[in-house]
């Protein structure tokens, strides 16, 4: 893994750097805490060497302090005390000795919880070092000079340890960031998934665009605002969709999927939709996930037939076509439910309805099921002129990706990038930031969960929609007052134009304007 996404990845999972280190700072600071409060005894002895040579002198020294740390003084120290609450090995762990620098110091100290057992060791391993000092060392020395003497320079006196807490919690802390940063390397490279744009550029995919909020965690100020201007510059980078009609009779059909469930594909694909229709452009959005259909909930549209029996013959394209948004977006919905929805879509009947929906509109999008489960979503792919893929932020893995494009590869798709779906859980709903004096708002969809859980509760449903006397059913979308131009989309000569108009008084009936 690279430097630079590991680092991103520990900017993602944070949390997983934190609370190791609060866990492993709570864990010391509580045993420092309850620990018992140890008493250090310390005497200083002076070390008479008997010659002129500074090494002999060293190694003398040297030599004292392995014998006072040795078995033989804590043995002697046992004897001494003979109460049988210490045992040498407890006295060995006790004592410590060390030398001051360019000095014939030897400072030799002792370590207990208890302040009276502490002076007691170090007094005692003093006495029995000088004992041994003598027995060890000659009585006449070869060179006449004195012989060696060890003398006390100091008694013992004790202090209360310092209990260390931030030393133990600092250490703690330490340790607890090197086990999350191992965790966040090991849980990369296990399960490495897409977590920005970069991300998709390394596996091949020109990024067609960001769905996201602005702030932290869609916490922004006007985030109904922020999500219908990521949608609009995502209309405006997606390649030969937004030309329309021009140069070619046909309009143009996306099929937007992604490589797994939860990706928010019917999310996107509805903004989308609504962005599109903003500009004028005559926009269809089609349900094909036969198996898990969400348009119908985005859009709280009532049950009713629509691809299932556009394919199966039963019905025809302008029988089953619905508006919402007052009409500036037209629905095919995916219909009643069919047992073999993978053998209806390969029907031959498909490619002629999208053939149909591109001679009547601008632009036909197509809501199709994951990529990397039935074979739907590549039926669908080899029928429409490019295909997107829709990659959820942090969730969807880069193999799933990679088998996506490789599918809509080999059934001849050509694949328009992919768009980075990085929402967060749940969207916010923010206030109404439009003021009455600016232009007036007008309705724009708002995803508030994600639509691919059939197990999540469905939005509140509206009335039951009316049939016009044209035979079209209008059905009323779950919308927001977000601050896009008041708009409606009126047919004149054969072509959609947006006009501007007041918003609707109330109680006057849907689509009546003043002075009619």
């Amino acid at each position: 893994m690279e430097l630079r996404a590991y680092v991103r990845a520990c900017r993602r999972r944070w949390l997983w750097l934190v609370i190791p280190v609060l866990l492993a700072s709570a864990i010391a600071g509580a045993l420092t805490l309850t620990a018992k409060p140890a008493y250090q005894s310390s005497m200083i002895l002076f070390v008479s060497a008997g010659t002129g040579d500074p090494d002999a002198e060293a190694r003398r020294l040297n030599s004292y302090i392995a014998l006072l740390t040795g078995p033989r003084v804590a043995q002697g120290v046992v004897a001494k005390i003979g109460d049988g609450q210490v045992t040498a090995d407890q006295v060995r762990a006790a004592l410590a000795a060390q030398v001051s620098e360019g000095t014939d110091l030897l400072e030799i100290s002792a370590t207990d919880p208890s302040a009276a057992r502490s002076r007691e060791i170090v007094t005692t391993a003093a006495s029995v070092l000088v004992t041994l000092a003598k027995q060890i060392a000659p009585a006449n020395p070869a060179d006449g000079g004195p012989a060696p003497n060890i003398s006390v320079l100091q008694d013992a006196e004790t202090v209360k340890q310092p209990s260390g807490l931030a030393r133990n919690a600092g250490f703690a802390a330490v340790l607890g960031l090197l086990i999350g940063a191992i965790a966040v390397a090991i849980r990369e490279a296990a399960g490495r998934t897409v977590a920005e744009e970069d991300d998709l550029r390394r596996l091949g995919l020109g990024t067609v665009g960001v769905i996201s909020l602005d702030g932290r965690d869609g916490r922004g100020e006007h985030p109904d605002q922020a999500l219908a201007e990521a949608f609009r510059r995502l209309r405006s980078v997606l390649p030969g969709i937004t030309d329309g009609r021009r140069g070619n009779p046909r309009g143009r059909a996306l099929m937007l999927a992604a490589p797994g469930r939860k990706a928010g594909t019917t999310a996107v694909t509805c903004g989308l939709a609504i962005a599109l229709a903003e500009t004028g452009a005559r926009v269809v959005l089609v349900d094909a996930n036969l198996r898990s259909p969400g348009v119908g909930r985005y859009l709280s549209l009532d049950p009713a037939p629509g691809l299932a029996e556009v394919l199966s013959g039963t019905a025809r394209v302008p029988e089953v076509l619905r508006e919402s948004l007052n009409g500036r977006l037209a629905v095919l919905p995916a219909g009643e439910h069919v047992p073999d929805p993978g053998g209806l879509l390969a029907s031959p009947r498909l490619p002629a309805t999208v053939r149909t929906l591109t001679e009547r509109f601008d632009v036909v999008l197509v809501d199709a099921p994951p990529l990397n489960g039935p074979a739907d979503a590549a039926v669908i792919g080899a029928v429409t002129d490019s295909a997107l893929l829709v990659v959820r932020a942090n969730r969807t893995r880069t193999a799933d990706v990679e088998r996506s494009a490789e599918l809509l590869q080999r059934v001849g798709a050509k694949l328009a990038g992919a768009v980075l779906n990085a929402l967060p859980r749940k969207l916010p709903t923010g206030q109404a930031w439009a003021a009455a004096a600016q232009v007036p708002p007008a309705e724009a969809l708002i995803p508030l969960d994600e639509p691919d859980e059939p197990d999540e509760p469905t939005p509140v449903s509206t009335p039951p929609a009316p049939r016009t006397p044209d035979g079209v059913v209008r059905g009323r979308a779950r919308v927001m007052k977000a601050a896009l131009a008041g708009s409606d989309l009126s047919e004149r000569n054969g072509k959609a134009q947006i006009i501007d108009e007041e918003p609707e008084k109330p109680g006057e009936p849907e689509g009546r304007k003043d002075g009619e």
